[in-house]
């Protein structure tokens, strides 16, 4: 019994880590002031992704021929497209609006993924999962609406198409969830990880020597970090659903919001604002029937 209650409790931290990874990957775009594009970010992100992953396989001798896929290139390709474009509009709209607004929209891939799962991969719902969906969406509505933030300090740099830009984000990452799921029947999270990290580097190298935007040397090496941090919020979550149910874990998923909140508080000066935690809480109740189910 103690035992299952230790693992519960690592699995619950190990979600916590993964969601406060993932609030610094969200708010890198505001950290620099938004003068760094956003695309140059996830550039960055990817190419330390592929350093790490690479490193990571080196450590643990993994025969290069176990780590490339067979025929599913193509899958592993269109997923970094949907990374890529997911990852871009996901830090520029988190970079133009509060933190914890565009956090609780990111949430909505999990409605996505639902409806893509129906469409693409023939998965049933019933129906108390629908009205779940249909409780996210009108959370995400109730954000859109409301966005604007308490302003402890104005913030110059919101803009009102940054909602969007989160809807976008979380319908692209919910693609590339799909996409992982069917890959991961396949292959092993590290040749995954060395794909997606590899074709997203190579994709968006070409565009770099066009678009790349000069950056102060200290905070490339800050943004450097943002590959390995990816990295180790999926590591955190592998780990966590490897101890304990999904659904147990989930409440804990949605710390991510509070993360963000408190990040907008502490650096820029911004609280939700009563409109924001209605959605938010409409989302999380949606988001958590939605596991329950």
């Amino acid at each position: 019994m103690i035992s299952r209650l230790e693992s519960k409790a690592a699995a619950a931290l190990w979600v916590l880590g993964a969601a406060f990874a993932f609030s610094l990957l969200y708010a890198s775009g505001k950290l620099t002031g938004g003068l760094v594009p956003a695309i140059q970010i996830v550039f960055i992100r990817y190419v330390s992704g592929f350093v790490t992953v690479s490193g990571i396989a080196a450590a643990q001798r993994q025969p290069l021929q176990t780590l490339l896929a067979g025929g599913r290139r193509h899958l592993h390709l269109l997923r970094a497209l949907c990374g890529v474009g997911g990852g871009a509009c996901s830090i520029w709209g988190a970079t133009h609006m509060p933190l914890a607004d565009a956090s609780a929209l990111a949430l909505l891939q999990g409605v996505f993924t639902m409806g893509l799962a129906v469409l693409l991969l023939r998965e049933r719902i019933v129906l108390m999962q629908g009205l779940a969906g249909l409780l996210c969406v009108l959370g995400a509505l109730v954000i859109v609406r409301g966005n604007t933030g308490i302003a402890l300090a104005p913030d110059p740099m919101n803009n009102a198409w940054a909602p969007l830009a989160m809807l976008a984000g979380a319908f692209l990452t919910a693609c590339e969830v799909i996409l992982i799921k069917v890959l991961s029947r396949h292959e092993s999270m590290l040749s995954m990880l060395l794909h997606v990290n590899g074709f997203a580097t190579l994709l968006l190298g070409g565009a770099m020597l066009f678009l790349w935007v000069p950056v102060e040397p200290l905070t490339l090496a800050a943004l450097c970090l943002i590959g390995p941090m990816a990295i180790f919020g999926q590591m955190c979550n592998v780990r966590a659903y490897r101890l304990a149910d999904a659904a147990w874990l989930a409440p804990f998923t949605y710390s991510s919001v509070a993360f963000a909140a408190l990040i907008g508080w502490a650096v820029f000066g911004t609280l939700p604002s009563l409109m924001a935690w209605i959605g938010t809480a409409l989302i999380v109740a949606g988001g958590l029937l939605l596991i329950r189910r």
